[in-house]
């Protein structure tokens, strides 16, 4: 059993998907540059589970800081900035809830429902291999393996070893679907499925879950 921390500050006003990553880039900015809020180091990436994620909760701009991001955070607070440039909109923005929360990440003989909003779940190995296949048992087999594999990254990232078997399955599926990062299209999903393995609330999982995408919550989509 693993206890983690996790720390949902959300601000007042309105943000686009399309917003999140210039988001991102001013509270990197206003937070001094600290090593996790941008995930590099150096001239390089750090290769590890994005500890500070930046996301778009209900309509509200939101940062989801997990394990030793929470410390992080206090940066942020620190210099009490938050008026960020959203390409070249600047917006004076105020914290309108903080929320703490701990959750012990371990296997348990229940199963819990999650759902997982603009889930990037093929890179372009995988989407040859889902794209050739007919049946649709067979596609759903493909994206329970690819979950599976971004919780144990998930789990790998945070420091965690489970003792047990992780056991995923796809309850609901909805028709893939492009979204656009960069100027490139990329292929996404909305998915519920159950899982015995207790995660944190409103992380992300899969590519760019720094970035508001794999957004996993409670309950259904």
């Amino acid at each position: 059993m693993e206890n983690i921390k996790t720390l949902i500050v959300k601000f007042d006003g309105t943000i686009l998907d399309r917003e999140i990553p210039q988001f991102r880039g001013a509270v990197i900015a206003a937070a001094g540059g600290n090593l996790l809020f941008h995930n590099h180091q150096g001239d390089g990436y750090r290769y590890s589970y994005p500890l500070i994620q930046y996301k778009k909760i209900g309509r509200n701009p939101a940062i989801v800081c997990i394990g030793a991001g929470v410390e992080s955070i206090g940066k942020l607070f620190e210099n009490g900035n938050f008026t960020f440039d959203i390409g070249g909109n600047v917006r004076e923005m105020e914290i309108v809830s903080v929320k703490a929360n701990k959750t012990n990440v371990q296997l348990w003989n229940s199963t819990f429902n999650y759902s997982l909003r603009h889930w990037l779940a093929l890179n372009p190995e995988n989407y040859k291999i889902y794209n050739s296949l007919t049946l649709m048992t067979d596609k759903i087999t493909l994206l329970e393996k690819i979950l599976k594999g971004n919780i144990l990254s998930f789990l790998k990232g945070m420091d965690i070893f489970i003792d047990g078997e992780l056991e995923c399955s796809i309850s609901n599926l909805s028709s893939p679907y492009v979204l656009r990062y960069k100027g490139v299209g990329l292929t996404a999903f909305n998915v519920d499925f159950v899982c015995n393995l207790s995660i944190p609330h409103l992380i992300g999982l899969g590519k760019n879950a720094a970035l508001g995408f794999g957004v996993l919550s409670a309950g259904r989509v």
